[in-house]
């Protein structure tokens, strides 16, 4: 039965027009309800709420109708129906949004083995000896969400603005990046965990709530035991390899302004559609790409004092 079906039952219920098999069928649901385990997320539960409050309000604004003896029954019928609506809302919810298990992938590797992945997305995962990963072979349209169980990975994510990519650990760390690449090492029998960027921006955070964002060349390290986490500077010991065949120049300053957490600005908007072959490593700085791209368009460019932001022009 659909949730639409399901609806239509229990307003025949409420208005007594059900048959006695119908009824006999809403109150067994009701009956079983309270066996249910239902865990909703904050975010559920706050459109459930913002949902069942706006209903009341257009309750409320309706014209009053005549007074009418309530009776026990009705309230009991009311709760019963109302309770069963949001039951199977979630439930619906619960079926729509769970990944089903045959899309599913998980990666283990040896203690001297090492493994390239390459998800539906084109992010790359670079998974080291004695590690677990789980991945969908598919992701959400509006988010990517995968698993390091165990071990160490180097993560090289592709940027998709509407579709942030996460990665959960097993130790309750989050780690939630729109297009960068990084470094997580979590094992199980150490007690802390740790995160590195190479390029980009991530946010870092817990159960509790954000522990840090990290941009290019910061290191974080988690104590398991008490929560606590702690930033420092280091020498980036991992590159990254990107290459542009045929992108416009759009595109290119996208990659760059994540790749190396810079603002890349065109004083002329045509610019953007001019096309750009070229590999780039990211031991090279932006003025080095930037010179090379500009060289290729004939065309020039400056930077700002703290050579955060740059400007490209004819």
């Amino acid at each position: 039965m659909t949730e639409e079906q399901a609806k239509e039952l229990l307003q025949k219920y409420l208005d007594q027009q059900a048959s006695p098999q119908e009824q006999k069928k809403v109150e067994e649901w009701y009956a079983t309800l309270q066996s249910k385990d239902v865990a909703l997320s904050a975010d559920r539960k706050a459109a459930i709420g913002a949902q069942m409050f706006a209903h009341l309000q257009v309750a409320m604004q309706e014209k009053p109708k005549p007074v009418k003896v309530f009776k026990l029954q009705s309230f009991i019928r009311i709760a019963a129906a109302v309770f069963l609506i949001i039951t199977i809302g979630i439930s619906v919810w619960k079926l729509n949004t769970k990944v089903a298990p045959e899309n599913q992938v998980t990666v283990v590797t040896g203690n001297k083995q090492q493994k390239r992945i390459t998800l539906s997305d084109g992010s790359v995962v670079l998974l080291g000896p004695s590690a677990k990963l789980c991945y969908p072979k598919a992701f959400a349209s509006n988010s990517r969400h995968i698993a390091l169980k165990e071990g160490e990975a180097f993560f090289d994510i592709a940027h998709q603005e509407k579709r942030p990519f996460t990665v959960h650990t097993s130790a309750g760390v989050d780690i939630k990046v729109l297009g960068t690449s990084f470094k997580v090492k979590s094992y199980q029998a150490n007690k802390q965990l740790e995160v590195a960027v190479v390029t980009g921006k991530v946010a870092v955070s817990n159960q509790k709530g954000n522990l840090a964002t990290l941009v290019k060349d910061e290191f974080l390290t988690y104590d398991k035991n008490d929560g606590r986490a702690a930033i420092c500077k280091i020498k980036a010991s991992a590159f990254i390899e990107f290459a542009f065949d045929g992108a416009n120049l759009n595109q290119v300053i996208t990659k760059l302004q994540y790749v190396y957490s810079i603002k890349i600005l065109l004083n002329d908007i045509t610019l953007g559609k001019l096309k750009t072959t070229a590999s780039f490593s990211s031991k090279q700085s932006p003025e080095e790409i930037l010179d090379i791209i500009c060289s290729l368009h004939h065309l020039r460019f400056n930077a700002s004092k703290n050579h955060k932001t740059f400007n490209i022009y004819r």
